[in-house]
C-alpha cells in the first residue's frame, strides 16, 4: 500500500473518531453534578440540555425527560457547588414572551436540610403558553364586550367614569361660565394691540394727526417710547392667553389582569401636559384597591402607591421619571414604526422601579428590582390593549392590560387659568 494511501486511510478513520467522539460526548461536562427528579403533569415544550436556574442564574442542565407511571419526570443535572433545599419549588420558566424555556427553582428552606441525589419532587404545573394565549384573546375580547357595557368591568369602569365625570362637575361649570370671557378678552386684545398700532403710525408720520400736533421732540420720544412698551405688554398678555388655551390634559387608566394567580389591578392618572416644549406631568394612584383585603396566593401586589412622574416625548420616544408606583424608578415607551400607517399602532415599552427593593410581600421575600416589559396595540384614539410580563425578576406573571385615555378639555382650560392667574 502507497504511503499516500495509508495517510488518506488515516485521515478518513480519525476524522470518522473524531465525529462519533463529539456525538457521543456531546452532552459531556467536566462539571460534577447530582441529579433531582421532578416530576409533572406537562412540560409544555421544556427541551433536553435546557438551562436550570436558580433565583434567574444558571445551575444545571435538564439532563433526560421519561415517562414513569403517567408522569412526566424531569431529570435536573444540578452543580455540585449548588446545594438546593428541601421545599424548592419548581417550575417552567421562560425568557420571555416567545422566549426560550428552562427549568426555574426558588429555593427551599434551609432548615429543612437539603435535596439527596436522586430524590424525587412534585414540580408546579403551569398553564401551557399556547394555553395562556388562547386564555389570553378570550380576556380580551371579553375584556371588549365588557367595555361595550355587557359584563362586570363595564359595569365598574362606567362607575369610575361617572365619579370622575362628578369630580369635575364644579370644574366644568367654572370654566363654562368663564370662557366667554376669555374669548372676548381675546378679542378685545387684538382690537387694542391694533388701535395701539395706529397710534404709533400716527405720531411717526409728521402728516398725522398726532405728529403734527405733537411738535415737541423730547414729548414725541416719550410718547412713542409709552406706547412702545404698551404693545409690549399686550403681546405678552395675548401670548400669555395663547398658552393658556393649548393646555392639554388627559385621563389615563390602565387595567392589568394577571393570567397565572388570576389577579386584576388598576391604574388612574392625570397627565399634564404644558403648552410649550416636549415635557409632561403625571400624577396619579397606582394597584387601586382596598389593602384590608386578604392577599390570595400570588397576590404581591402592593395597594393604593402613588405614581409621580416627570417626562419627556417626541413623535418616537416616551422617557418619564420619578416615583412609579410607590418606587423611584423610570419608564420608557417607544415607538419605532411611527411613520409607518399601521405599524405606529405599536408601542414597546418598560419600566424600572424599586432598585432596592428588600422587603416581604405576602410572606414572601423580594429583593431584587421591579422590571417589566411588554407591547401594546392602539385600537383606537381612545382605546388600546397590549401584553406584559411584570417583575420579571421575581413573579415573571404574564399580563393582559387595557388603557382608556382621553382629553378632557374643560380641566385643560381650568389648569390653563389657573396658570394665568399665577
Amino acid at each position: 500500500m502507497k504511503p499516500e494511501t495509508k495517510l488518506g486511510l488515516f485521515t478518513v478513520l480519525g476524522l470518522a473518531a473524531l465525529g462519533f467522539s463529539l456525538y457521543f460526548l456531546g452532552g459531556f461536562s467536566i462539571t460534577r453534578s447530582y441529579d433531582i427528579n421532578v416530576q409533572f403533569a406537562d412540560v409544555s415544550g421544556l427541551p433536553v440540555k435546557a438551562a436550570v436556574k436558580l433565583s434567574g442564574v444558571e445551575v444545571g442542565k435538564v439532563k433526560e425527560i421519561k415517562i414513569e407511571d403517567g408522569k412526566v419526570i424531569v431529570v435536573a443535572a444540578v452543580n455540585e457547588s449548588v446545594p438546593l433545599y428541601k421545599g424548592s419549588r419548581f417550575s417552567i420558566g421562560m425568557t420571555g414572551i416567545i422566549g426560550t424555556k428552562y427549568l426555574k427553582v426558588e429555593q427551599g428552606d434551609e432548615s429543612l436540610g437539603p435535596l439527596h441525589a436522586g430524590e424525587y419532587v412534585h414540580g408546579v404545573d403551569e398553564v401551557p403558553m399556547d394555553q395562556q394565549i388562547a386564555d389570553t384573546m378570550t380576556s380580551v375580547k371579553e375584556l371588549v364586550d365588557s367595555i361595550n357595557q355587557r359584563g362586570q368591568f363595564g359595569a365598574q369602569l362606567n362607575d369610575a367614569m361617572r365619579d370622575i365625570r362628578q369630580l369635575s362637575a364644579n370644574v366644568n361649570q367654572l370654566v363654562i361660565t368663564m370662557r366667554p370671557y376669555v374669548t372676548d378678552s381675546m378679542k378685545n386684545l387684538q382690537e387694542i394691540t391694533d388701535k395701539l398700532n395706529a397710534v404709533m403710525d400716527s405720531i411717526t408720520n409728521e402728516e398725522g394727526v398726532l405728529g403734527s400736533l405733537i411738535k415737541d421732540k423730547e414729548m414725541k420720544e416719550q410718547v412713542k417710547q409709552s406706547v412702545s412698551e404698551l404693545k409690549t405688554t399686550m403681546t405678552e398678555v395675548k401670548s400669555f392667553v395663547g398658552k393658556m388655551s393649548r393646555f392639554r390634559v388627559y385621563w389615563d387608566y390602565d387595567f392589568f389582569y394577571a393570567t397565572e394567580p388570576g389577579i386584576s389591578t388598576s391604574d388612574l392618572a392625570l397627565e399634564i401636559f404644558p403648552s410649550s416644549g416636549y415635557t409632561y406631568y403625571r400624577a396619579g394612584i397606582a394597584n387601586i384597591g382596598n389593602e384590608d383585603d386578604k392577599l390570595g396566593d400570588g397576590d404581591y401586589v402592593e395597594r393604593n402607591k402613588l405614581d409621580l412622574r416627570f417626562g419627556l416625548y417626541n413623535q418616537w420616544a416616551n422617557l418619564s421619571a420619578g416615583m412609579i408606583r410607590g418606587a423611584g424608578g423610570v419608564a420608557l415607551e417607544l415607538k419605532p414604526f411611527y411613520n409607518h400607517e399601521f405599524l405606529q399602532r405599536f408601542t414597546v415599552g418598560a419600566e424600572f422601579t424599586d432598585w432596592g427593593r428588600d422587603r416581604v410581600i405576602n410572606d414572601r421575600l423580594f429583593d431584587k428590582p421591579n422590571i417589566s416589559y411588554g407591547i401594546d396595540y392602539r385600537v383606537s384614539k381612545y382605546f388600546s390593549v397590549g401584553a406584559w410580563m411584570r417583575d420579571v425578576m421575581e413573579t415573571n406573571y404574564f399580563n393582559v392590560k387595557a388603557n382608556i385615555s382621553f382629553n378632557d378639555q374643560d380641566i385643560s382650560s381650568f389648569f390653563g387659568l389657573a396658570t394665568m392667574a399665577n
